[in-house]
This record gives C-alpha cells, structure tokens and sequence, in this order.
C-alpha cells in the first residue's frame, strides 16, 4: 500500500510540473502574439509573473529584453539583457539580442564589441556579420569591413548579402576619371558626322567635388577644345551648389566662354527643386539661359520636369525625364523627352531661332565589378533645321569611369 501510495505522489508531482511547463510555453506563446500586434506592454504583462517565478530562466529574460527593444525602451532593455551578454559564457540569444539594441541606437562600437562576442562561437554567421560590417561602414572603419566581406564571399559565398555595404564603402572613394565620345549624324537631309569627346578627372573632399573637364570637337575639318570645371558645394539637409566655367581655343563649335550656375534644394522629402542659369559668350553673339527642375521620387524612380529660357531669343524648352535607379547596384535607367533648343550635356549653339525640335532620348549606366561604369547614351531628335523643313538627328554618346 505504501508503495502504491508513494507513487500516485509522485505521479501528481510530474503532472504537475508539466503543467507548469505548458503554462510557460503558453504564455511564451501568447506573450510573442501579442508583441507581433505591437502590443508590448500586453506582452510584458503577461510574461512578468513568470520573471518573478522563474528569474534565471534566460529564455524568458531575453524575450523580455527583446521586448523593451521593440517598445524602444533601450536603457531597460540592455539592463535586462547585459547580465547574460558579460558573462563568461554569454547567451547567444541574448547577445543576437543585445546587438541589435546597439545597431538601432546607433551605438556602433558597443555593437561591434557584441559582434565579436558572438562571433567567437559562430564566426560564419551572416547576418551578425553584416550588422558588424554596416557598423564599420558608418565609422568610417572601411578597410575592416571589406576585409571581412572578402572573407564571407570567399568562404560561405554571400556576395549578396554585402553588396549594399560594397556600394557604400565604393561611393566613398575620393577620385575618378572619365572619358566620352559623342557622335552627331543627320539624314534627309544629311551632313558630315560631328564628332565631340572629353576626358575629365573628379575628386571629391569631405563636403565639397571639384571635376577639371577637357573637352575636343570636330565639325567639317575645323577641331577645337573647350577646358572647363565644375564645382560641388554641399551644405545641409543635402543642398548643393554647382558651379560650372570654362573656356573654348575657337569661337564656332564652343562658345568662347562660359560660366553657370544651379542650387539644388529638399525642402520635402520626395521633392527636389533647382535653380540656375547659364551664360554663353561665343564671337557673336552671347546666350543667357535661365533653368530649374522639380523632381518627385517614388521610391526608385524619379520623374522630373527641367526647363530652358533662352533670354535674349526668348525661347522655351522643356524636358521631361523617368529615371529608375537600382541603388546597391549604382544601375540607371532614363527616357527623356525633349522640346525645343536644349542643350546637349555642354553643346549649346548661338544660331538660335523659334524653330521646332522634337527629341526623345534613352540612357543607361551599368556598373562592372565595384568601381567600373559604362553608360550609352542614345537621343533622337526630329529638328527643323528651316522654316518647316525638317530633318533627322542623331546623337549617340557612350561615357567610361573609373573610380578609385
């Protein structure tokens, strides 16, 4: 009888405790449902009783950590969770926890020493290298997070999961260089092909670029050139002024001299809007253009409506552009469409008069490797070149850079 007795006892003590461990993987259950909703406060209610019951259950104690996280509480939530990320032998989950805590508040180097801790135990994790190698990124800490993302692509194959941060990091880069061809033909009637090409070098300086630009064109047997520079001036919010100035060794294919000038300005978030103009003296004749864009994006893509007065001729033109950018991998894609006396990148004539130009125009850059860019350029222009005679144009231009 007493070992009868003895082990209905026990039996109910068994029954017992597994019903206390259902009741914590309910509430667990429950408590997780409840933070999905965004209804943190309901989930650390219902998880409290068993902090107080069970207070080295660590299981419990990171998902209450994670909780105050995600209610963004952050001071609770590191005291919650640093007692088992310091330990000599830290939680793993409360560390993937704690590191996440240091990357939303910013606090890049706490993040990166927590990285290292969990690292320690699982060195190909991914996403914890990711967040490390983000965190080098926004330190300026360059060098380290692409030794690091060599490693990963090499041992584990995860080119992906690091391009955006390559993309970073490759934008940082203080120099480039560039060269340009450009091809002008006509047909019905036709002429000889105007042949037009530069080669220019960029450097950038913490808030500022200035690019120095030599330009050569080549018209029916007359060649000329054209040295100018541009100027970059950021200031805040992402406001810039560009600056533009340049002198020609002819007085025909370039004006003799130029200068310009644009500010660029976010008063909202999805629009931009610019002012400038433009001032052309060629032998002649001098040429003030007065311009301005307003652009909305929408995501990746852009629309934009940019147009051109010509002051002394008093002659509008219009062109309206879709661009789609693909930021990790620097890749644009834009159609534009153009009416009137635009002009072509730095072309510009002084024969000026209210005659029609129809054009539509389609460019692409695509980027090989992390620093190498080709963009093709292709316009079509449906011009009157008389009084209601009219003519085909086109204009076909490819752009190499290099950046380093």
């Amino acid at each position: 009888m007493r070992f009868i007795y003895y082990s209905i006892i026990l039996l109910f003590i068994s029954i017992t405790a597994a019903g206390q461990e259902i009741n914590i993987d309910e509430t667990l259950a429950n408590a997780r449902s409840q933070a999905e909703k965004g209804s943190y406060d309901k989930a650390l209610s219902l998880i409290d009783p068993l902090l107080k019951k069970y207070p080295e259950n660590e299981d419990i104690k990171t998902f209450a950590g994670r909780v105050y996280s995600w209610k963004k509480e952050y001071k609770t939530a590191i005291q919650t969770l640093s007692p088992m990320t310091d330990s000599i032998n830290p939680n793993p989950d409360a560390l993937l926890a704690i590191i996440n805590v240091y990357y939303w508040t910013e606090d890049f180097e706490k993040c990166i020493s927590y990285c290292d801790r969990y690292l320690v135990t699982d060195p190909d994790n991914i996403d914890v290298l990711k967040i490390k190698v983000t965190c080098l990124e926004k330190i300026g800490r360059d060098k380290e997070a692409l030794e690091i993302i060599e490693k990963a692509s090499v041992n584990e194959n995860s080119t992906q999961a690091f391009k955006g941060i390559r993309t970073l990091i490759g934008r940082k880069t203080k120099n480039a260089v560039s060269a340009s061809y450009l091809n002008i033909s006509t047909s019905n009637p036709g002429q000889a092909p105007m042949h037009y090409g530069y080669v220019e070098y960029a450097h950038k300086f913490s808030k500022s670029a200035l690019v120095g630009r030599a330009n050569i064109g080549h018209i029916e047997n007359d060649t000329q050139a054209l040295f100018e520079a541009d100027y970059y001036q950021t200031f805040s919010k992402k406001d810039y002024l560009y600056v533009n100035a340049g002198v020609s060794t002819g007085e025909t294919i370039f004006p003799v001299a130029k200068v310009g000038a644009e500010y660029y300005f976010r008063p909202q978030k999805r629009f931009d809007y610019a002012l400038g103009a433009r001032f052309m003296h060629f032998e002649t004749d001098d040429v003030t253009l007065l311009t301005g864009q307003i652009s909305y994006k929408m995501g990746t893509n852009t629309i934009a409506y940019r147009p051109y007065y010509d002051t002394r001729n008093e002659l509008f033109s219009h062109v309206l552009s879709f661009q789609h950018t693909n930021e990790e991998k620097e890749r644009v894609v834009r159609f534009e469409l153009q009416y009137g006396n635009v002009p072509y990148l730095y072309l510009y004539s002084n024969f000026t008069q209210p005659l029609k130009a129809y054009r539509a125009g389609v460019q692409y850059q695509h980027r090989f490797g992390d620093s190498f860019f080709v963009r093709p350029i292709f316009l079509y222009e449906y011009e009157e070149y008389l009084p209601g005679e009219y003519r085909n144009r086109f204009n076909a231009q490819i752009i190499i850079t290099k950046r380093f």
